[in-house]
């Protein structure tokens, strides 16, 4: 599994179509789960621009680590995932907004959180303002469930905080 994670990142430069890749880190908390913190890294990249308003702009894959309480204790868990993004670029940052897929490496079934699939749904909305020409700061919320595939389909809602800095010239 780490040979296969450690090729998928290697390959990830290759698969970018146009400019503006990025990586990314984020660090979320959990809302109505306190216990719950995750750190993700992700590569974003630009897709070919289209006419059409509602096709997304970028295209995000990562991977995530999960600190989660459990009956058991506290445990991890992990996450591949690919999000779809809609991102409008400006001069002093962004805004956006994704809605992707989300692979856990095992389900959650606390006192807060009830998650019991292992695949899952993410949505995201955030905002981000610049701090040099390549690197941006974002504040945004997330929430993930199973949009009804098994119940109980309870979710978790998420503040993230979120990095990112661009390898190549960003698109305007």
């Amino acid at each position: 599994m780490k040979r296969l994670i450690a090729a998928l990142v290697m390959a990830l430069p290759l698969v970018s179509p146009a400019a503006d890749p990025q990586w990314i880190g984020v660090l979320g908390h959990g809302v109505d789960a306190a216990d719950t913190d995750i750190a993700r890294i992700g590569y974003r990249f630009a897709l070919p621009e289209k006419d059409a308003w509602w096709m997304p702009t970028h295209v995000q894959l990562g991977g995530s680590v999960w600190r989660v309480p459990d009956l058991a204790g506290t445990t991890r868990r992990f996450d591949l995932n690919a999000t779809s993004i809609w991102r409008s670029e400006k001069r002093w940052g962004f805004l956006e907004g994704g809605v992707g897929g989300y692979l856990l490496s095992h389900t959650i079934n606390n006192e807060d959180t009830s998650m019991p699939s292992s695949f899952e749904f993410g949505s995201h909305l955030g905002i981000g303002f610049r701090l040099a020409k390549n690197q941006t700061l974002g504040i945004g919320v997330q929430h993930l469930s199973n949009a009804g595939i098994k119940q109980p389909n309870g979710g978790i809602n998420l503040v993230l905080i979120q990095y990112t800095v661009s390898t190549g010239t960003p698109n305007r």
